[in-house]
């Protein structure tokens, strides 16, 4: 059997890369997932998710109407991470 994970034991994805897309995940010490697809040229994914999750603990964990395992509504964080994407593609 093959392993998908480059670290025996890991258990962990962090990067899959094929030809059209990369996926990237991002795991936080409270084991929340983050994942990004980009394009297999892309540079820098790892700093653009650890930056979704600022903006995630910034925007949506300190609203007070928010509870773990909800849906994310929030429309400041929609506009920062869309923001963050643009600023993204512009490099």
């Amino acid at each position: 059997m093959k392993q998908l994970s480059p670290v025996p034991g890991s258990g962990k994805m962090v990067e899959l890369e094929c030809d059209s897309f990369v996926l990237q995940s991002f795991d936080t010490a409270t084991g929340l997932k983050f994942f990004l697809t980009a394009d297999p040229d892309s540079r820098h994914i790892d700093a653009v998710l650890k930056e979704v999750y600022v903006l995630y603990s910034d925007y949506v964990l300190k609203n007070p109407f928010y509870e773990l395992d909800m849906p994310i509504q929030c429309s400041k964080f929609d506009e920062k991470v869309q923001k963050l994407a643009a600023d993204y593609n512009r490099r």
